[in-house]
């Protein structure tokens, strides 16, 4: 799977998928992928359908589909694409039974709506948005940060009765939003538990359980790195505090001695934070808590008000002190 895109994954899933869906879903995924992926043309004076894709296991998939539905084999053709690297082009054929085809499936190239014979419950929904995805979906990469999930089509009101359809589907709140692109629209998804809800919904489980995978893997990579900026910022901050403490504490030394006031406990502090200059107000509790055999644990609070005293002390020298150097 190296190099596949995860547009490509996630169609490939809807054909690998082996559970067997009611015949009115099969109908409704097949309407969608001719609705959206299907032309009608003449061809030695017949009038044929064809479905194109760039996938042959979505081309297969649609072979089978016509041959389950209505009970014959279309054929199938390819060409090779050569504008922008070389690609392959699928085609099924189908030369027969078209009339009954447009008619049982309810097929309208130009009516913006879905016909209600075809779509009218969640499981047929779920299969309509399944034929949609495989003939003009594509998806972003999970390990993008831009999520994204699109389905393509020519008409604004298609794409505007497209995403109602989905918005009212109640088992999850799908919020489907429709953007023009060029001559196009597109009907989009952007939330990631939305894309992931939508894959399931469409029959690709495990695409959505991959999708899901990756996207926490990098959301807790994120996360880790944001973490460790964290700790970066902090430890900056706890450095600068640092060396301002350091200043006050030479000041204080030369006027009042190591031991200002008899404040044992000030003067151990002063002591810690000369040997320990990138220690954290934490730490510098923990080790004034054993330097000076306290019973009762010195709180980072109080050697915070030890700190505000010492500055105190040192702020009245503290210009005499930088005229001397």
């Amino acid at each position: 799977m190296k190099n596949v895109s995860f547009t490509i994954r996630a169609k490939e899933d809807i054909t690998f998928n082996t559970v067997a869906y009611s015949l009115p879903r099969r109908k409704a995924t097949l309407a969608a992928l001719i609705k959206h992926g299907g032309h009608l043309i003449i061809r030695e004076k017949q009038e044929v359908l064809k479905l194109s894709t760039e996938n042959a296991k979505v081309a297969k998939y649609i072979y089978q589909l016509f041959k389950d539905i209505f009970e014959f084999e279309p054929t199938f053709s390819y060409v090779t694409k050569r504008k922008f690297g070389k690609k392959m082009k699928f085609n099924v054929i189908v030369d027969q039974k078209i009339d009954e085809i447009m008619k049982t499936l309810a097929i309208d190239f130009y009516d913006s709506a879905v016909s209600r014979k075809i779509v009218y419950s969640d499981d047929t929904l779920g299969g309509y948005f399944t034929g949609a995805f495989l003939a003009s979906g594509s998806m972003t990469s999970p390990l993008s940060s831009n999520y994204h999930l699109e389905i393509v089509v020519r008409q604004k009101k298609y794409a505007e009765h497209l995403a109602r359809m989905l918005n009212r589907f109640e088992k999850t709140k799908f919020n489907a939003k429709v953007s023009a692109r060029r001559d196009k629209y597109i009907v989009y998804l952007k939330r990631s538990d939305q894309i992931s809800a939508f894959l399931v919904f469409i029959g690709a489980a495990n695409a959505s359980l991959e999708f899901e995978g990756i996207r926490l893997d990098r959301d807790m990579q994120n996360a880790t790195n944001r973490m460790f900026i964290c700790d970066e910022a902090n430890y900056n901050k706890t450095l600068k505090s640092s060396a301002e403490q350091i200043e006050n504490i030479k000041i204080v030394q030369r006027v009042y001695g190591y031991t200002p006031h008899d404040n044992e406990k000030l003067g151990a502090l002063m002591r810690l934070r000369l040997e320990n200059e990138d220690a954290t107000m934490s730490e510098l509790a923990d080790l004034l808590t054993e330097a000076l055999g306290s019973e009762k644990p010195i709180s980072k609070s109080n050697v915070n008000h030890l700190f505000i005293k010492l500055k105190q002390l040192a702020e009245p020298f503290k210009e005499l002190s930088r005229g001397n150097k």
